[in-house]
């Protein structure tokens, strides 16, 4: 069933023009916002939370714009199985990615850290192509069924990216690499696991949230420098990112200074422009870990401020 709805449904749906797959995601939002509420709910009060002083009439127009983009998103998505490497370029360009060559000279591998705001999967594909002397690696969680996992993984890894599931980021880093890496890590979800050691606490959005504390232990434990990607819509279906130094020497930081300025960038971002981050995840489903409030108190990791 997973090979007949790849080769019957998405290949063929990926290879129409894409103003005519954005005509069907405006279907799409009628019918899913408008008619069946996809996770409506859940879109209106994380906005209701991370803006208090909206009223509730700009909450539910961002909530429709939010939407919009959300469904175009899932067009771009859908055509990115059939789009050329070419085409993902022109698509998504990098701003600044001479800031890297000193590192690929160097043979070291350094990680890219992200949030899941504007079309992050189009900058992924991209990356290989823009930058040939590195490995491209990303992490990512895997579909429940296998072979829909293994056919979708094969078409995101013919542009040369490198998938790496989340189960397996210990086997990844403990590989010798081959040559250097750029790892790139989507780090906004809400982590599963509240023990207080493995996660990291942060006011994001006027609520105190969980962050994963992952990328930052293997940037340091791998000693690897830290940049953030910054993404924003360029034009519809046009994308342009910024790669932002986070640190050079992780080892020599604070300990939760990386995962701080990650979160600091990513909320500016979204308080800058609300529409393209990903409002449908559950983000603040788990509730505040016993003492997380008052352990932020006081806490400052960030001496600079973070500018595009």
């Amino acid at each position: 069933m997973a090979q007949l709805f790849y080769y019957l449904m998405l290949l063929p749906l990926s290879r129409l023009p894409l103003p005519v797959l954005y005509a069907v995601g405006r279907a799409g939002y009628w019918l899913g916002y408008r008619v069946l509420g996809y996770r409506r709910e859940v879109v209106l009060a994380n906005l209701r939370g991370s803006f208090p002083a909206w009223t509730e009439a700009e909450v539910r127009t961002q909530a429709r714009q939010f939407y919009r983009y959300f469904f175009d998103s899932l067009a771009e998505s859908i055509k990115l199985f059939s789009m050329s490497v070419p085409e993902s370029i022109e698509r998504c360009r990098v701003e600044n990615p001479e800031l890297l060559a000193p590192y690929a000279a160097a043979g070291r591998s350094v990680m890219v850290v992200g949030g899941h705001y504007a079309n992050w999967e189009i900058a992924a594909l991209s990356f290989p192509a823009i930058f040939p002397d590195f490995t491209v690696m990303a992490i990512y969680s895997p579909l429940k069924n296998p072979a829909m996992d293994a056919m979708i993984r094969k078409n995101r890894e013919r542009t040369g990216l490198y998938l790496v599931s989340r189960r397996e980021v210990d086997e990844y880093f403990a590989a010798d690499p081959v040559r250097p890496a750029i790892e790139i890590f989507i780090a906004d979800q809400s982590p599963s696991n509240h023990a207080w050691e493995k996660v990291h606490w942060s006011h994001f959005l006027e609520r105190t949230t969980s962050f994963l504390a992952g990328p930052e232990r293997n940037a340091v434990r791998h000693n690897r420098p830290v940049f953030y990607m910054n993404l924003r819509m360029d034009s519809r279906g046009h994308y342009v990112s910024r790669l932002i130094p986070i640190t050079d020497a992780p080892r020599e930081e604070t300990p939760g200074f990386i995962t701080e300025a990650f979160v600091r960038i990513l909320e500016k971002e979204i308080q800058r422009d609300p529409t393209p981050w990903l409002w449908t995840h559950r983000r603040w489903k788990r509730g505040v870990a016993p003492a997380a409030a008052e352990a932020l108190q006081g806490k400052d990791y960030l001496a600079a401020e973070y500018e595009w």
